[in-house]
């Protein structure tokens, strides 16, 4: 909400009043890369990450083998989003020991828009394996009391 009413705020400056607000772009842009890995991180929470599915799709036919090609695609995104938040932690360790400062917001330090990344990415990883071992215990409960899977 904040965002569209700083781009539509910047529009109509920009266009009514021929003024533009030097921070509004800048602001924008951090909390869309703000907003964009804390949907990453909810995607893994809601299982629509992005994942490779065509081979899962193909053994529908077969459950347990489409159960084992999603947790084989479920560990890769959980290794390349570790990898991922390990890469941008050390570039946000270079930029903040650079002093970099955002141009038109002088008062964010530069690494805090790269905090979004490592939070995300590791929020990604986290939810991707607390959704699949809540999913091994209810199915673990259902076998130890009987039920049929």
């Amino acid at each position: 909400m904040g965002m569209t009413v700083i781009t539509a705020t910047t529009v109509l400056t920009r266009f009514c009043f021929n003024y533009t607000l030097s921070w509004a772009e800048q602001l924008s842009r951090f909390l869309l890369v703000w907003i964009s890995f804390a949907g990453i991180s909810w995607a893994g929470k809601i299982d629509v990450h992005m994942r490779v599915t065509a081979v899962s799709l193909l053994t529908k036919k077969h459950p347990w083998f489409f159960k084992v090609i999603l947790l084989i695609g479920d560990f890769i995104s959980v290794i390349y989003s570790l990898y991922l938040t390990y890469r941008i932690y050390l570039f946000m360790l270079m930029v903040k020991k650079q002093g970099q400062i955002l141009s038109s917001l002088p008062w964010i330090p530069k690494w805090v828009m790269y905090l979004a990344g490592v939070l995300g990415m590791t929020g990604l990883a986290i939810r991707i394996i607390q959704r699949r071992t809540i999913w091994f215990l209810e199915k673990k409960n259902r076998i130890f009391k009987g039920e049929t899977l």
